[in-house]
């Protein structure tokens, strides 16, 4: 079923002939309205009444942000190439108008006729919205094609490396944060309760692409309206990618397309590529110029690690040229290099990666600039000397 709700500041149609010979009869021949949110519909094969009732929900939702006069359901062949039969339509539409008018005035536009329609959209931010609804079953994630900018999930390994598995669990901690009034998380309720929030596991259908369609599939519930800062969906080079949904008073957020959404942004309109630092697995790396420096480092890493920094220290034996070469494979957000000059003024030269600029900071100001951007403050996963953990061979 596929709704598109536009909120009109004047909205009226007129009954010209029929479309088709099942068409309804005695229709109401035309219709003038203020104030209206209309809800141009389709019904698709395989609708049925649970799905009659969602849309309810979702036009109820619609109706208390915009606050319309009137609800008009338009019937709408031209959303959907997967149409239901005629009679099958005509009587979910019917159920969600009978649901609907328990709480606001409804008109149903007639199924079945040509009709003319003029419309004027307020054209406010919440004016224009569409959804697909669909089974709680279906995974429509596995339609999607493999776009352009999934190699930055590749980049990171997804869906099974350290980095990977780092970034996912960051995201779904930083979903957890926004649900600040939650009193109990749970895992695997599918209908939270208000001020619960649960996380749900899911495994991948078709095709897996690396952070939209893998193992795990994660969907977090929560049990009321949640403000994420984020949009509801975005577009990649190749598809639409739904991220939120409200659904009868509870908050569906797809942890998996959230983490999409983020490695996006982190590549757009910036020179050099920057994950949030929330979501670093490494926010400072080290790089002691010589062998000689490697105790200062582990001594400076241990101060920032107990100021809640992820710190590591790339201790290979190595130039310093393919140290910070690394280091930016890695999209790590501070890069410290640890000379003799920085031994005894007790700081580093840090290369800041998404300002592009460097600069000499003592530890407190390392950490202050990190604490000020994460406030999840997640632990390190990885080895803290580079020399300790194994190749990752998708960096």
């Amino acid at each position: 079923m596929i709704l598109l709700m536009i909120h009109s500041s004047f909205f009226s149609y007129e009954v010209r002939e029929k479309a088709i010979s099942s068409a309804e009869e005695n229709p109401i021949n035309e219709f003038k309205g203020e104030n209206v949110l209309v809800i141009f519909i389709s019904i698709e094969e395989g609708d049925d009444s649970d799905l009659a009732l969602k849309a309810m929900e979702y036009i109820m939702e619609d109706v208390e942000k915009v606050k319309p006069s009137m609800v008009v359901l338009y019937p709408y062949a031209h959303l959907s190439n997967k149409l239901a039969k005629p009679s099958v339509a005509v009587s979910l539409m019917k159920e969600i108008e009978n649901s609907l008018s328990e709480k606001i005035k409804v008109i149903r536009a007639p199924f079945g006729w040509y009709k003319a329609f003029t419309i004027s959209c307020y054209g406010h931010p919440l004016s224009e919205l569409s959804r697909r609804i669909g089974k709680e079953e279906d995974n429509p994630v596995h339609l999607m094609k493999q776009s352009e900018e999934i190699k930055y999930c590749e980049k990171f390994g997804f869906p099974s490396s350290p980095h990977a598995t780092f970034v996912r669990n960051a995201v779904l901690e930083w979903v957890k944060s926004k649900a600040r009034d939650m009193v109990v998380e749970t895992v695997g309720n599918t209908k939270p309760s208000q001020g619960e929030f649960s996380v749900n596991y899911f495994e991948a259908k078709g095709k897996i692409i690396p952070c939209l369609n893998e193992n795990p599939n994660i969907i977090a519930i929560y049990g009321g309206v949640m403000d994420m800062d984020v949009p509801y969906s975005f577009h990649d080079s190749a598809n639409k990618v739904d991220v939120i949904f409200n659904e009868g008073g509870v908050t569906k957020i797809n942890v998996n397309a959230l983490t999409y959404y983020f490695m996006i942004q982190s590549v757009k309109d910036k020179v050099y590529p920057t994950l949030p630092m929330w979501m670093s697995p490494i926010q400072v790396r080290i790089l002691p110029v010589k062998r000689d420096f490697i105790d200062d480092a582990i001594r400076i890493a241990g101060e920032l690690e107990s100021r809640d920094v992820r710190v590591d220290i790339d201790d290979l034996n190595d130039g310093l040229g393919n140290k910070i070469r690394r280091a930016g494979k890695e999209w790590i957000p501070l890069v410290g290099i640890l000379g003799e000059r920085e031994r005894k003024t007790s700081s580093l030269t840090v290369k800041i990666r998404e300002e592009t600029e460097q600069k000499s900071l003592t530890v407190e100001e390392i950490a202050s600039i990190v604490m000020s951007a994460d406030q999840l403050k997640l632990k390190r996963k990885l080895p803290i000397l580079l020399s300790r953990r194994p190749k990752f061979e998708y960096l």
